[in-house]
């Protein structure tokens, strides 16, 4: 046979055995639960074996625990004959009866006592010996034979404790035995003995037979057997298996036997029972075990059956359908859905198959995108291209499929950089970057390449290379257009902010490296806003740029000028000396060229202009200021050059840096002394025109720990700028409210109202109005007698916002008073809109208001306005009965001022109210 022909006999013989998968499951199925019943019916059998065995074992160990009963009661019977015989007062004879009547008269009553008794006859064995084991009377059953009992008996006290069994060829009985003592002299006279027969009793034994429903019974001990009741079964010799364990049931002749050791703590020698029971008594319940274990087979076998067949047909339905979608591939339809049915695995394949079929849709389409594709084989030929490869370089696909990827590379780079390349694919097995290429027309470009390894999963092996490229030549300019405008500056072209603060953390590090000496130099046109005001933002612009240009003419080509912002500029020095000296002569030079260049005239607009600027320098070695700090001590230093008249550079020395720090830590103190409770609130009294005590106004002072009394004027400020006004501000209000409700309490106070300066920053927070409300809620003042002060700068920020809190706050009867009125942003439409109760005017108004007369007319003009707007008017800083009586003649009716009192503490204050009343009265 031919080649051929072996192969088509070779198909048909593997074709002959090919089934489809829902018959081979349902086969394979069919045996795995064919052997699965067979595996569950040999388990059934022998549990249902097992349990029939059980139940057998129970029944005879239930007759074995009956026979257990019987005899136990036997011995339990005879203890109570001998514990009678012994306590019974015809035994006990008076004191003067002698030694040799006394067992004579035990021996008369005895007969007395059983000659007639019912319970006489249940005594197999009964009998006394004498103290020295001689028979004295035997009262037992003639049919046990008594002597081979006394033969065997060494000593009666051996049988006082416990039953014991006596074996003898003709007799095998449980003997006990208790003692008989002259009642005169306490002697011992002799033994009663009972006993009862356990071999050669007939009667016992049809007993036990008869009411434990044995069929067989045996009894007996490790030395032989007492009593057999059935040699034979069924006309054969039963086998005796040698059991050395209780509980272990045999089967033998039709007859399941069970050995059990009787548990009797009365009786000293082990006796062993043999119990047999017939097996056909058992038979219904062997039947009704067999007809459960049929029935539970054949409900088995059918749900075996179903199961099989929901298989079959569940599996068909979802195979059928996943090969119509395969079918459907096949056939190159595309938009095809698998659609998904009730068996998990098929839906998994069909959908990985899906996605499959998807990835390689998508993979034809990505072929096909914007980007240019190629692809070779391990040798780098070229197999394919797409038309986007063709759009970019201009190859058609004629010109490029069985070529070598070589014959594309650029000749503007080295052989060295290709062998890089080839090395980097070799290792990685992949390499990207952006090379300079030219089209087919000579045109050169800016691509971006990407070269992947396509790698065998099997051998590890390259089967092929997928080269993309872009052209990025536009995209890279526009990246360079993007950083110049993060890091450029647009007007100038100097680097910014941004790149100068790159530049001097490089400068740092280096500075670190090399040990040597580096510089920051601030400057600051001088008057630059002037020319801005007079000649307009051009005439500004081409200062800056003009700036900009001279400066780089002053630096090396190492160093930096950067514009940070309007008139400022940065210039970064690197290696300018490995010692302070020589970096600060070299410092010294540069400031001097850089103030020589820009003194000179600039021609802006074809007009002459002037301008100076003043210069911080700042060196540094090493890291141990970071380049914020660096910026700050050349900012201050420039500063200080400003101070010195401009037009000049300073140096920053640690003076400046001190008075830095002497700001931070007399700002570090006033958080502490929040913390620590060293401010204080001093009160000064407002009286109105009668001179009646009407209010006070609380004053915040700080009696600093080291200082002493801090002026405010020296505090404030720093509070404000650095945000601890807030957290003051609210120990103020707190302390105040306290204040407020403890003198509602008091006739002296109870009237006075209680004025609290507001910072702006307290009232622009969010929570304002709600810590306000809590304060009053939770120390119980009267928000009636709480009034306010805000001053006019509050009014420059969100108005809106200011008035909304003022209202909230009036709501609940606290009042406003506006301080300091007229001497700043005064705004008539903002104060006729704002929700007041009293404007106050300021002491500088009140100060030379006798001898001034612009004073003396804005103070007039200051109450009419109140009056107009039906407001309380308050003059502050009232220090003379004249100023007193003039602003009264204005309207004005209440005054706060050292003609009535100094801010004094809460004690002083509350002392002069009582020295007050007192004069009053």
């Amino acid at each position: 046979m031919s080649d051929d022909g072996k192969q088509v006999s070779e198909r048909g013989s593997s074709k002959r055995w090919e089934l489809k998968f829902t018959t081979r499951i349902t086969l394979i199925f069919g045996l795995l639960g064919f052997l699965t019943l067979i595996l569950s019916m040999g388990y059934s059998v022998q549990t249902a074996k097992s349990k029939f065995e059980e139940d057998i074992k129970q029944s005879l160990l239930q007759r074995q625990r009956t026979i257990e009963s019987m005899v136990e009661n036997r011995i339990n019977l005879l203890d109570v004959y001998l514990h009678t015989i012994t306590s019974s007062r015809n035994f006990m004879p008076n004191s003067n009866i002698s030694e040799n009547t006394t067992v004579e008269s035990i021996t008369d009553d005895m007969i007395f006592m059983f000659q007639d008794s019912v319970i006489g006859a249940s005594l197999d064995i009964f009998f006394l010996v004498d103290h020295s084991g001689s028979l004295l009377f035997d009262a037992g059953i003639p049919l046990y034979k008594i002597d081979p009992i006394l033969e065997n008996i060494d000593s009666p006290i051996l049988f006082t404790n416990k039953w014991t069994l006596l074996e003898h060829e003709e007799i095998s009985v449980l003997l006990k035995a208790v003692p008989v003592f002259d009642p005169a002299s306490i002697q011992l006279k002799g033994y009663i003995f009972a006993g009862f027969a356990i071999g050669n009793n007939k009667i016992f034994h049809q007993d036990v037979i008869a009411r434990a429903d044995l069929d067989v019974l045996r009894i007996g001990t490790k030395k032989s057997v007492i009593f057999d009741s059935h040699p034979q079964v069924n006309g054969s010799k039963l086998t005796r298996k040698t059991v050395t364990s209780d509980d272990v049931l045999w089967y033998d002749n039709d007859v399941f036997f069970i050995k059990e050791t009787l548990s009797l703590d009365k009786i000293i020698t082990p006796i062993w029972l043999e119990l047999g029971v017939a097996g056909n008594r058992f038979d219904s319940i062997y039947v009704e075990y067999w007809r459960s274990f049929l029935l539970l087979s054949g409900g088995f076998l059918l749900l075996l059956f179903m199961a099989g067949s929901i298989l079959h047909f569940t599996h068909k339905r979802a195979i059928d359908n996943m090969m119509s979608y395969i079918e459907s591939i096949k056939k190159g339809m595309r938009g095809v859905e698998f659609t998904p049915t009730d068996v998990y695995e098929y839906n998994q394949v069909s959908e990985a198959m899906q996605s499959m079929v998807e990835d390689l849709n998508i993979a034809a389409t990505v072929f096909e995108s914007s980007e240019g594709m190629l692809v070779t084989d391990r040798n780098q030929v070229i197999l394919r291209n797409n038309q986007a490869f063709t759009d970019i370089t201009g190859f058609q696909s004629d010109e490029l499929i069985g070529k070598s990827l070589s014959q594309l590379k650029s000749n503007k780079y080295t052989d060295h950089f290709y062998k890089e390349m080839s090395k980097k694919l070799l290792i990685d097995g992949k390499w990207q970057g952006e090379i300079w290429n030219q089209k087919k027309n000579g045109e050169e470009y800016l691509q971006w390449i990407s070269i992947t390894a396509v790698m065998s999963d099997v051998t590890g092996k390259v089967l092929n290379y997928v080269v993309t490229l872009n052209d990025v030549t536009q995209r890279k300019a526009a990246e360079n257009r993007i950083r110049q405008l993060a890091f450029y500056d647009q007007l100038t072209q100097l680097p910014n902010r941004q790149l100068l603060m790159d530049r001097l953390k490089k400068a740092v590090l280096s500075s670190v490296r090399t040990n040597t000496y580096g510089a920051l130099l601030y400057l600051d046109l001088d008057d630059f806003k002037t020319l801005n005001d007079t000649r307009g933002h051009d005439a500004g612009d081409q200062l800056l740029v003009k700036t900009s240009e001279r400066l780089q003419t002053c630096i090396r080509r190492t160093d930096t000028v950067a514009r940070i912002g309007g008139d400022e500029f940065i210039i970064l020095l690197e290696d300018v000396g490995e010692n302070e000296k020589s970096a600060s002569n070299h410092i010294d030079l540069l400031c001097k060229k850089i103030l020589t260049s820009l003194g000179q005239p600039y021609s802006i607009a074809n007009v002459e202009h002037h301008s100076t600027l003043s210069v911080g320098v700042a060196l540094f070695i090493g890291d141990a200021e970071g380049v914020d700090e660096l910026l700050k001590q050349a900012d201050l230093a420039m500063y200080q050059a400003k101070s010195a008249g401009r037009n000049t550079y300073r140096f920053f020395n640690p003076e400046m840096q001190t008075k830095v720090m002497e700001y931070a830590e007399f700002a570090n103190d006033i958080r502490s002394s929040i913390q620590n409770k060293d401010f204080l609130l001093y009160y000064q009294v407002q009286v109105n025109h009668h001179g009646e005590r009407v209010g006070t106004e609380a004053l915040l002072r700080w009696m600093h720990p080291v200082k002493g009394m801090v002026r405010p004027d020296e505090f404030i400020p720093i509070a404000e700028e650095t945000g601890l006004i807030i957290p003051l501000g609210d120990w103020v209000l707190v302390e105040a409210c306290q204040v407020l409700a403890g003198w509602a309490a008091h006739t002296l106070t109870q009237g006075l109202t209680l004025a609290v300066n507001i910072s702006a920053h307290q009232l622009r927070t969010h929570d304002f109005v709600e810590k306000v409300k809590s304060t009053i809620s939770k120390t119980g003042a009267d928000p009636s007698k709480l009034k306010l002060e805000i001053t006019e700068s509050m009014l420059l920020d969100d108005i809106d916002d200011t008035i909304e809190k003022m209202r909230a706050l009036q709501a609940i009867g606290v009042t406003f008073a506006l301080d300091d009125f007229g001497t700043g942003y005064s705004s008539l439409s903002y104060l006729k809109r704002l929700p007041l109760d009293q404007l106050k005017i300021d002491k500088t108004f009140v100060r030379d208001l006798l001898t001034d007369t612009q004073d003396a007319d804005i103070a007039s003009t200051i109450v009419s306005l109140a009056k107009s707007l039906h407001l309380s008017v308050i003059a502050e800083g009232v220090e003379q009965e004249d100023q007193r009586i003039l602003l009264a003649s204005y309207g004005c009716l209440l005054y706060q001022g050292y003609l009535f009192g100094r801010p004094v503490s809460l004690k002083e204050f509350m002392a002069s109210l009582e020295t007050f009343e007192n004069q009053l009265s």
